[in-house]
């Protein structure tokens, strides 16, 4: 890894996690791009504040019980010095590394989506579990009224031959028992699951990839 790639992994893992609210040091990677000089101004500038006032506009509003998000704010006190700085919501983040340079700012690109796809199968892994959990109800479910249905259907026959008129020659009587066989309801059992399995293989395919 090129030294520069060294410097930009460094600076936004170490400010990811230095922050538990996810944003990341501006300042830091201003520094490490031998620009911080001119952050500032970056910041204040029209195309910034254009990206900035359209951002909150669409993404920033608070949701029911939450507050408004920020697209940064500055820490200078009460933080040791390596703390301190501009700190920038992880959404601007690739807006301040492609100022940087565009070098920078494919480094920190793949680092960013990185960090996001850890973060997803963190929640997914638990989403998954609490799916699974429930899923073994809905499955034995699925399968009791399956197996309902086709008891319904065996009573249907059986009042049928009962009310019949007719005695049962060998055929209808081997015809009646085969209707009983236990391989009928499996075969029922057996479909009602392959359906399940398919709708849960299409859930796990998608969040365990």
């Amino acid at each position: 890894m090129a030294k520069h790639s060294q410097k930009a992994l460094i600076t936004v893992l170490k400010s990811y996690v230095e922050t538990r609210d996810g944003y990341i040091n501006a300042t830091k990677m201003a520094r490490e791009a031998g620009r911080l000089n001119h952050l500032n101004r970056f910041l204040n500038s029209a195309k910034m504040q254009e990206i900035l006032e359209f951002w909150l506009k669409e993404y920033g509003r608070a949701k029911s019980g939450s507050t408004s998000k920020q697209a940064f704010y500055e820490l200078t006190k009460g933080v040791i010095n390596e703390f301190k700085g501009i700190y920038i919501h992880p959404d601007h983040v690739h807006f301040v590394a492609e100022w940087c340079s565009v070098k920078y700012a494919f480094y920190v690109k793949d680092i960013m989506d990185f960090i996001d796809k850890k973060v997803h199968e963190k929640l997914d892994e638990e989403e998954l579990e609490d799916t699974v959990e429930n899923a073994k109800h809905l499955f034995e479910e699925e399968v009791r009224k399956m197996h309902e249905k086709q008891l319904e259907h065996e009573r249907e026959i059986c009042y049928g031959y009962r009310d019949s008129p007719y005695e049962l020659d060998q055929w209808e009587q081997e015809d009646l028992k085969r209707e009983f066989r236990e391989y009928e309801l499996a075969e029922i059992a057996l479909e009602a699951a392959e359906k399940k399995l398919k709708v849960w293989g299409r859930f796990v395919q998608k969040y365990c990839e």
